[in-house]
């Protein structure tokens, strides 16, 4: 008993109690010389061993507490479009003049592919061209003269200077007749003004004359009576002042009417101006309607034209090719080029059992490995969970699956230097990252999972 308390106490290197001096002392008394040796050796080395590996223990425990790894639920696919399958079309057909591509053959997004020959639509363009230039200039030389301003051609810019030149004539000759007519009307009412001068000098004299001749009248009455003037002197003055008086009041019935007719031509001047404006105001609606239509009418022209070249919509690969003959003939509408896709970014379907879908939502990362290259060469896809199938699926062989896709951020694994094209089709391996876990919580799972299960029947 004594010798294991003491090796017991060597090894876990316990100090002595003072208290217990006199009873070591004594049992080394009663022992030999080679058990007291061993008993008074010092046990430093054991203690320090043991503290060394409760350290280590603990360490590991700290550890396995706060180291997080990261949790995958992992899925096998391939790589899809991301857009479908483009069909390229032609909506008015013609004659094949150039083929720029082949099939198999890899093209971006806007790159002629083949060329139709446009004769037929340029010079459609060109018609509705000139037609644009002739009402371009019309309406600019209404406007002007509709605003009663200059006609001026600097303001108009990229029309036909021929054009410009014949409106700029027309606008002078209707300008010139428009005064020419304004100056008869003015002569005219000047006429009339002069004619209404003298009708109301010629009142005016008549009122002074018979004002005179009243006045001689009443001088010459009481001579008549006292014989001193004869009555046929008297009869003569009343016969004057008669005729005074006749041609005083045709003058002053005269007057209205002068009135009435310088009124007469001011409106018929007023008239041909408000005449004229109308059917500027009308002519200019009816022009810029037109324009209008033919502004439309040249896009339309102009986009048949850019058609003529067809470009690829998309960057992608050439599926087919339907037309292969210089000179063949594409009738409208009809399938002329199939091009696959391939933009900046794939999109993957991965079969994930049912078992774990349940950790998996849209916008979790994803890291996706395409099988053709090596991923510890090339590397891999990082992208984001998008689409969940809302149900299971049922393969061939009776095996349920959820679809799931993710988008990949880019197209292409591999360096700057030495890029590896990925295209539709590849396999590829999907790892889901579905949250972190630590080490510790690894270790005790096992023991947990039986603390829960253990002592229960079914």
């Amino acid at each position: 008993m004594l010798r294991r308390l003491t090796e017991w106490r060597r090894f876990i290197g316990a100090e002595e109690d003072p208290a217990e001096r006199p009873q070591y002392e004594e049992d080394l008394n009663y022992m030999n010389s080679s058990a007291a040796a061993v008993l008074q050796q010092s046990p430093k080395g054991g203690q320090i061993l043991l503290w060394a590996i409760l350290a280590f223990v603990l360490l590991i425990l700290v550890w396995a507490a706060m180291a997080a790894v990261d949790e995958f639920t992992r899925g096998e696919g391939r790589v899809i479009p991301s857009q479908k399958l483009q069909v390229i079309q032609n909506l008015e057909g013609g004659i094949v003049q150039e083929i720029f591509v082949r099939e198999g053959e890899m093209v971006t997004r806007g790159q002629p592919l083949l060329r139709i020959d446009d004769t037929q639509f340029s010079s459609s363009f060109q018609e509705t061209d000139v037609t644009l230039d002739q009402l371009t200039a019309k309406v600019a030389r209404l406007e002007a003269e509709a605003a009663g301003e200059e006609f001026a051609p600097e303001g108009i810019e990229g029309v036909d200077p021929q054009f410009v030149a014949q409106e700029i004539a027309l606008y002078s000759s209707r300008k010139l007749e428009r005064k020419t007519n304004e100056r008869v009307i003015r002569e005219q009412l000047l006429q009339k003004e002069q004619e209404m001068s003298e009708l109301v000098a010629r009142t005016n004299q008549l009122e002074r004359s018979y004002k005179l001749l009243e006045s001689e009248l009443n001088l010459t009455r009481p001579l008549v009576a006292d014989g001193a003037v004869s009555e046929v002197e008297m009869l003569r003055l009343e016969r004057q002042g008669n005729d005074l008086l006749g041609e005083l009041e045709a003058a002053q019935l005269s007057i209205p009417r002068a009135r009435a007719a310088i009124d007469e031509v001011k409106e018929k001047l007023e008239a041909s101006r408000l005449v004229f404006q109308s059917e500027v105001q009308s002519e200019l609606a009816e022009v810029r309607g037109e324009l209008s239509r033919q502004i439309q009418s040249s896009k339309a022209a102009e986009d048949r034209v850019k058609r003529t070249l067809v470009r690829s919509p998309v960057a992608g690969t050439v599926k087919q090719m339907m037309v292969d003959t210089i000179g063949g003939v594409i009738r409208p509408g009809v399938d002329i080029v199939e091009i696959v896709p391939s933009e900046d970014k794939l999109l993957v379907e991965a079969r994930i059992r049912p078992s774990d879908i349940a950790f998996i939502s849209p916008g979790q990362v994803a890291n996706v490995k395409v099988t053709a290259y090596d991923f510890a060469i090339h590397g891999g896809l990082s992208g984001r969970v998008v689409n969940i199938s809302p149900d299971t699926i049922v393969d061939e062989e009776g095996d349920s699956y959820y679809l799931v896709r993710v988008e990949t951020d880019a197209a292409f694994v591999g360096t700057e230097e030495q890029l590896m094209p990925i295209i539709p089709g590849m396999v590829v391996s999907v790892d889901i990252l579905t949250g972190k876990k630590t080490i510790l919580d690894y270790l005790l799972k096992p023991i947990l999972k039986t603390k829960q299960l253990a002592l229960r029947e079914r």
